[in-house]
């Protein structure tokens, strides 16, 4: 009877470790290291067209980021597409096809501070649901501020605040500059 207790929990473990690493979660998500995002934009009246980098080629810890003031005209309607970069290698890596690929696994939030700019969502991710690589952005009165960009991974876009779900890939700040 022994034996047969014996077989019967080695059975049992055999059968959890299985049935544990089949239920292990599939993520073809590769973590990429973001060194470098571009803001790229363009007045819908074709008056402006302008990039605006962040850059930390050496990532975490190290030297500062670099970052470009991103100054607006004030009063303008403009779009704006994001690209992520990893710069750390040569050549450099274009992430932002990837991110756009897994849509429905991102979240670009922007939080504005102080700035006369209100930045509204111009696509959706592969569900129908919120994702803003592409936004709308909409300049008012001359004022300067700040605005923090973040890529988050894996967010509850169902959530009743999306924005603050999920883990944040990259995050970079900006001054910016409405004249």
């Amino acid at each position: 009877m022994q034996t047969n207790t014996v077989k019967f929990g080695v059975l049992a473990a055999l059968l959890l470790a299985f049935t544990f690493g089949a239920c292990k979660k599939d993520d073809d998500t590769e973590q990429e290291l973001i060194t470098t995002v571009v803001m790229h934009l363009t007045a819908t009246d074709g008056s402006f067209d302008q990039e605006f980098t962040w850059d930390d080629r050496d990532g975490d810890g190290g030297n500062a980021p670099t970052m470009e003031e991103i100054a607006l005209p004030a009063n303008k309607a403009l779009n704006c597409r994001v690209h992520f970069y990893d710069r750390s290698k040569t050549p450099e890596e274009d992430i932002t096809d990837e991110v756009e690929g897994e849509s429905a696994e991102h979240l670009l939030v922007y939080a504005v501070t102080g700035a006369n700019l209100t930045i509204a969502a111009a696509d959706t991710d592969s569900n129908g649901k919120v994702f803003r690589l592409e936004t709308t952005w909409t300049t008012g009165a001359v004022s300067t501020g700040s605005l923090k960009v973040s890529l988050r991974h894996e967010p509850n876009k169902d959530a009743a605040n999306p924005d603050v779900t999920g883990e944040v890939d990259a995050e970079v700040d900006f001054q910016v500059k409405i004249q």
